[in-house]
Formats: C-alpha cells, structure tokens, sequence
C-alpha cells in the first residue's frame, strides 16, 4: 500500500509541470502577501507561473510557450524560453529575460527591462522607465512612458517609430 501512495505522490510532481511549493496542473501561483515567490517549472513547456500580491520578489522560470503573470508587488524577475507571454502590471521592476517571438508586457511600473529574442514585440504603458535589449529584431511600443531606451544587435538597425522603436524592422 505504501508503494500506491509513493507512486501516486510522484504521478502529482510530474503532471504537475512546476517545481514549486504551490503548483497545480500547468499552473504555477504565488499570491495572498507570500514575502518571496520562487516558481520554478524548469524546461517545461506551456507553463503559467503566477504572481499576484507579494510582498517581496517573484521570480519565475520555466521553458517555451510559457504565460508569465506578475501584479501588484514590488519586483519580478522572470526568465523563459522561445514564444513566451510575460505580463507586469502595478509593479515596482519588472525584469524578463525571454528567447524568439516573445510577448512582453508592462503596464504601470517604475521600471521595465526585458531581454528579449528575434521577432519579439514589447509593450509599455504608463512606466517610469522602459529600458530594452533586442538580441534580433524587435518592436516596441511605449505610451505614457518616461524613457523609452532600447538596445538593438548591430546586425539590425534601429528604427524610431511613432509609439517607440524598431530593431532591424520598418515601423
């Protein structure tokens, strides 16, 4: 019998996706004042790890095809692989570090500064500051936003836009 519960146990931690103490599913949360919350889904794919009301840190990492949610807490640090969505909202820093075709959103922060991929799009709305770096071509938005700095590879050229910028792309 102990054995049936022993594997039962280890059947949960691996549908389970997340290598974190609140994991569920494909679903990684941290919420309700937790000080620091470290969600941790490994390579994982298609994973949503989530930070909401936290008093501290929420770091998250995960693989591709990752929705990273991060709100209402002081900072995020998030890193994911190729094809990611990662959303700040009412954060103090929220800092990403995302591969190919990722969607970085940041709304209503101090500071924004992702490190993204080729063919990445990022938004910024109502920031502080919006600080960029683009490994490849890039577009990014930024409205209501004090600065709006972004870092383009030599290989492609830095193009002013109406709304921000565009790395090695027309506007």
């Amino acid at each position: 019998m102990k054995w049936l519960i022993g594997a039962a146990a280890l059947l949960v931690v691996l549908i389970s996706g997340c290598n974190s103490k609140t994991c569920s599913g494909n679903d990684c949360t941290c919420a309700s004042n937790a000080a620091t919350c470290e969600l941790d889904c490994g390579e994982d794919h298609g994973c949503h790890p989530t930070c909401t009301s936290f008093a501290s840190n929420c770091d998250s990492t995960c693989g591709d095809a990752c929705n990273i949610n991060c709100s209402s807490g002081p900072n995020c640090t998030s890193s994911c692989g190729d094809d990611c969505t990662i959303a700040c909202t009412s954060i103090s820093s929220c800092n990403a570090t995302c591969g190919a075709r990722c969607n970085y959103t940041c709304t209503s922060a101090s500071n924004c500064a992702p490190n993204v991929g080729d063919a990445s799009t990022v938004t910024c709305s109502s920031d502080g500051a919006c600080d960029v770096t683009c490994s490849g071509t890039c577009r990014v938005h930024c409205s209501s936003t004090g600065n709006c700095n972004v870092s383009c590879p030599a290989s492609a050229q830095k193009n002013q836009c109406s709304d921000g910028w565009a790395c090695g792309e027309s506007c």
